[in-house]
């Protein structure tokens, strides 16, 4: 197989492309590295406003259903009429990327029926006190019969691999690629020293990503420091609970749910923020995380295995505290917010490690994982 050569590849997901998310993210930046370096790529996921990707073909759709961690997954049905085998060839295709291949039912069908090469990438975790960790002794047990279909299986981070890595025999090659962030779109600008200072939270608004412990925290933070502002972006089960909170403790001046803002408007957030709040749990490898690094935000958050491996080398570590710990997270707002040169440290800091993940690099490794197994 010549190492240059243009494949056909078709790029699989189960996510709803309708929405916000880190898999949507991943998949769009992919499909348009591959395509720059010459490739034929087509995008086959669920039925939903997927204008933002090229050359899309739904062929399934999607059922919400929630998760006993506070996160919701779709299980994705394949659309009446629909022949995997005709649809996935050797003739169309040179090879099949699947992403989240643990969510049903559709991805199990193609992991479990089409001939084509396979290649997998696996985007979930979870920290080891989570109530998903139940499934850890679960996941060997299909091993054997998902080894025997699958070429190569790459993990976004390592704690992913951690998880995962039992579905996997010795016939998969294993992969870890990071997630990565497209600095030509966010890059930090200079911070206003003004006396308000913004903090943001960015996400699905779920119980897994904190939202209510940060409102709690914050709201501890205004007598003392009445000019700071939380923005919150995003959707999800949560948000009545977050526009209650916000009007039964009268924090309306102090508090703004923008509604869930996508695309390249997001930019602009990150590089108003101050301070960008992370009180995550079972992440894997928080596409968020990366964008507020590179427009140079002060990162306070929850200290969980997931961002931990993102942060490895934060100069101040103190900033992540114990999971669900209020008063914690609090405190290290406080030290955020009053201390100006702790956040001028971490701009230059997080603006410089940030250079380090790049959607062309994930592409690049990609492809050598594609070739690598069409010449075996």
């Amino acid at each position: 197989m010549n190492p240059h050569q243009s494949l056909r590849i078709a790029l699989f997901f189960s996510s709803n492309p309708t929405s916000a998310g880190g898999v949507q993210e991943h998949i769009f930046h992919l499909s348009q590295e591959l395509r720059k370096m010459g490739h034929d790529i087509t995008i086959f996921g669920p039925h939903g406003n997927s204008k933002k990707y090229k050359n899309y073909k739904p062929i399934g759709y999607t059922i919400q259903v929630p998760l006993p961690n506070g996160n919701w997954t779709s299980i994705q049905m394949i659309q009446p009429f629909i022949n995997l085998d005709k649809l996935f060839t050797k003739k169309k295709f040179d090879i099949l990327h699947i992403h989240e291949p643990y969510i049903p039912i559709l991805g199990w069908q193609m992991v479990n029926t089409l001939q084509l090469p396979k290649v997998t990438t696996f985007h979930a975790a979870w920290d080891n006190n989570s109530v998903v960790s139940a499934i850890d002794n679960i996941v060997p047990l299909f091993r054997d019969k998902f080894s025997e279909r699958m070429n190569a299986a790459i993990f976004v981070s390592r704690i992913t691999q951690k998880r995962w890595a039992g579905l996997c025999t010795d016939t998969v090659s294993q992969h870890i690629i990071y997630n990565a962030v497209d600095r030509d779109l966010f890059h930090g600008v200079p911070k206003k020293t003004g006396a308000r200072i913004r903090l943001l939270f960015l996400g699905r608004i779920v119980s897994r990503k904190g939202i209510m412990h940060l409102l709690k925290a914050f709201k501890m933070l205004i007598p003392s420091h009445p000019q700071t502002q939380l923005d919150i972006v995003g959707s999800g089960a949560e948000v009545d609970n977050v526009t209650y909170f916000i009007k039964k403790n009268h924090l309306e001046k102090n508090v703004k749910y923008l509604g869930e803002i996508t695309g390249t408007k997001r930019v602009a957030l990150y590089q108003k923020a101050d301070i960008f709040c992370a009180p995550y749990s079972d992440e894997a490898s928080p596409l968020t995380i990366l964008e507020a690094m590179s427009c140079g935000c002060t990162i306070v958050g929850f200290q969980n295995e997931a961002v931990k491996e993102s942060l490895h080398s934060y100069p101040f570590p103190e900033l992540l505290v114990t999971q669900k710990d209020v008063n914690a997270l609090a405190q290290a707002l406080k030290k955020a917010i009053t201390d100006k040169q702790l956040r001028k440290t971490i701009y230059f800091w997080s603006t410089e490690e940030s250079k380090k993940y790049s959607w062309s690099s994930v592409a690049s490794e990609t492809e050598k994982i594609y070739h690598q197994i069409l010449k075996n």
